[in-house]
């Protein structure tokens, strides 16, 4: 009669903390699915300290974060007022790019970089004190493992001008901005644009095949 009294409380207990589980589960879920505010990422970026030296967070943040990157990949982009970028993510905060110099984040884009069944973010920036140079990125969003895009072939100078990406066909096109101006991001409103290459993943890495003139 104990065993059977035992067996039962012990069943009821399993029960009890299998629906605690999934109830936890489930609102975790659920916070993930809601965007955080900008007080709040602005605590979470303070917090972490995850930011470039020439980043201006005490005036605080602004949200830039496009519908399609928070639709597929459910990150929030903010951004400073010396135009430095982060993504924040599951109570995360990481810093993106580089902006001193320069514009900092010009263009992002949700893609499977890696065949991995999970959207990445790919992105643009441009920094450069005195020497104005842009960089192509791209951040795995499971382990935030940031990867330079190199050109192919590979260049021997700087790219001294701004870029945007855009997704063509299944595969990201590479445009240069003619007249980049700060006001710009992340609208394309008067921008004129020139196709300079396209992203190729090859060997594991992801390279910028530059257009051949």
């Amino acid at each position: 009669m104990i065993n059977k009294l035992l067996m039962g409380f012990l069943t009821m207990l399993t029960v009890c903390l299998l629906f605690s589980a999934c109830d936890s589960n489930e609102k975790s879920i659920e916070e993930a699915k809601k965007k955080i505010s900008i007080e709040e990422a602005n605590k979470l970026i303070l917090a972490t300290q995850d930011f470039s030296q020439s980043s201006n967070i005490e005036n605080g943040v602004i949200e830039i974060t496009p519908s399609e990157i928070w639709d597929k990949t459910k990150i929030q982009l903010f951004r400073d007022s010396s135009a430095e970028t982060y993504i924040v993510k599951n109570q995360k905060a990481v810093h993106i790019g580089e902006a001193f110099g320069g514009f900092g984040v010009t263009s992002t884009l949700p893609y499977d970089v890696n065949k991995d069944g999970t959207f990445d973010l790919v992105y643009a920036y441009s920094f450069g004190s005195g020497l104005h140079r842009s960089v192509i990125s791209w951040i795995d969003l499971k382990s935030f493992t940031d990867h330079i895009v190199e050109d192919m072939p590979e260049r021997t100078d700087f790219r001294m001008y701004d870029l945007t990406l855009k997704i063509e066909n299944k595969k990201i096109v590479v445009y240069r901005i003619a007249g980049m101006n700060e006001s710009l991001y992340p609208t394309e409103k008067e921008m004129t644009l020139e196709k300079v290459g396209t992203l190729v993943w090859k060997n594991n890495e992801l390279y910028n095949k530059l257009l051949q003139n």
